[in-house]
């Protein structure tokens, strides 16, 4: 029971602020891409991230962009737990005894803040060449903290309670349980490379992205305590969770872009894998050391550790069609090869695809007005779900406006995800049998600059 409670404090927190994208990778890198987020064959400086070739298309000299994005996310989970001769058992909770009407469910609120989401582009562009960097939270990006924990916690520590009794013959009656969690994960991304004008029509591009992974983990669980009904308590011991993981790795990527004619653009792009082995500095507490020793599911939180963490590869495509010079009718493609990633059991957890599609139109020279979707489909099975860590379907909603201001532009943008929500059940092997109902959504506001030197 021990070990499964200490790992979910930790586990959780390194997927829990991914904002659009795959399960590892964030694709609002830009305030266009809140705007439209079918970027994969546009022409302009955030194509740095998203078609880096056709960036080679850009006017000559110096361009740079700067992004601020504000987010924030509800991940919220509706927990029922039942055991035969128990019932209910978080009912059986001394701090907070009443569940949600709903199936005797009790809800857990998860809220994820981030008030400042940077990034930047520049880019050189000679008659023949560009050259480029791009900064940005390639994966996370923010942090959470849960001060009452999941309630998979408190399932847990019941049963723990009820082994801890039944050893004397004695049925449990309640328990109490205090935990607190707190967690930050960014993976920052700096990317270099060129692009080269093959021929009027068609410029091809290579680069490196280099990611630094940077997680902290805070937590505990505390005052474990278990009750029967003639009154005798049973104590568990206090769990403290206090590390650091750092990692650094190098992935290629390559991409083409392909000017049919005035009207038709296509492109292509390819993210290699980035392996990310983690290490960890930890200052955990002799109870959590000693729990680690045990399993390797959460002995990667233990001083000198080492993870994967590894970013998958990506193939995007796209089509920009304009029956007009003021006109943009986009369309993409996204695979995420998740089942590549080492960290992921196969049979498990498969590949995600996205779709997207967007428009976009000049008012006059001055304004310039955009809008788009996207739809995400993850393959994961059900046994990956828990309040810990879960994935959602989704699709994603987002407009805004551009602002010509001579060599400034200014971008602003609302940009929202809605998942579809999910129920699982499961019976474990103890006999517990329980239903977790997930929810998600997701909120950005951004406003970026674009410069002209």
């Amino acid at each position: 029971m021990n070990k499964k409670i200490v790992f979910g404090i930790a586990f959780y927190l390194h997927s829990l602020t991914m904002l659009a994208g795959g399960i590892l990778e964030n694709t609002n890198q830009s305030i266009n891409f809140l705007r439209n987020p079918s970027r994969d064959a546009t022409i302009g400086i955030d194509g740095v991230y998203s078609n880096p070739a056709g960036v080679a298309f850009v006017a000559e000299g110096w361009h740079a962009q700067f992004n601020w994005m504000m987010v924030h996310q509800d991940r919220d989970t509706w927990s029922g737990y039942s055991l035969p001769d128990y019932g209910q058992l978080l009912s059986h909770n001394a701090s907070t005894p009443t569940t949600e009407a709903t199936n005797f469910r009790r809800k857990y609120e998860g809220d994820v803040d981030v008030p400042i989401q940077p990034s930047l582009f520049l880019i050189y562009n000679k008659p023949k060449w560009s050259f480029q960097f791009g900064f940005g939270f390639v994966g996370g990006g923010g942090g959470c903290e849960f001060k009452k924990g999941l309630g998979s916690f408190e399932s847990l520590a019941a049963l723990a309670g009820i082994s801890a009794l039944g050893q004397s013959n004695m049925l449990l009656s309640s328990y109490n349980i205090n935990s607190y969690m707190k967690g930050t994960s960014y993976d920052l991304g700096i990317s270099l490379g060129a692009a080269r004008k093959i021929n009027d029509k068609l410029s091809a591009y290579v680069g490196l992205r280099g990611i630094v992974l940077m997680n902290k983990y805070e937590g505990f669980l505390k005052g474990i305590s278990f009750m029967a009904a003639n009154g005798i308590t049973a104590n568990g011991s206090d769990y403290v969770l206090d590390c650091r993981q750092n990692a650094f790795g190098i992935a290629p990527i390559i991409g083409l872009d392909y000017r049919i004619n005035e009207h038709w653009n296509l492109a292509v792009k390819y993210e290699f894998r980035t392996k990310l082995e983690a290490k960890t500095d930890a200052n955990n507490n002799d109870a959590f050391n000693q729990l680690a020793t045990t399993s390797d599911s959460f002995g990667g939180y233990t001083d000198g550790a080492s993870t994967r963490q590894d970013l998958p590869p990506l193939f995007s495509f796209g089509v920009q069609y304009s029956p007009l010079s003021s006109l943009r009718l986009c369309g993409g493609y996204h695979r995420y090869l998740d089942s590549d990633t080492k960290q992921f059991n196969k049979e498990i957890v498969g590949d995600t695809n996205e779709m997207t599609l967007g428009v976009e139109y000049d008012v006059n020279k001055t304004f310039e007005v955009s809008c788009g979707m996207q739809r995400t489909w993850y393959h994961v099975d059900d046994s990956f779900e828990s309040d810990a860590n879960f994935i959602l379907n989704s699709y994603s909603l987002g407009c805004g406006v551009g602002v010509n201001l001579g060599k400034i532009k200014l971008n602003v943008a609302y940009f929202q995800t809605n998942y579809k929500n999910k129920e699982v059940l499961t019976t474990e092997p103890t006999g517990m049998t329980s239903s977790i109902k997930y929810r998600r959504s997701n909120r950005i506001l951004g406003v970026g600059i674009d410069f002209r030197f």
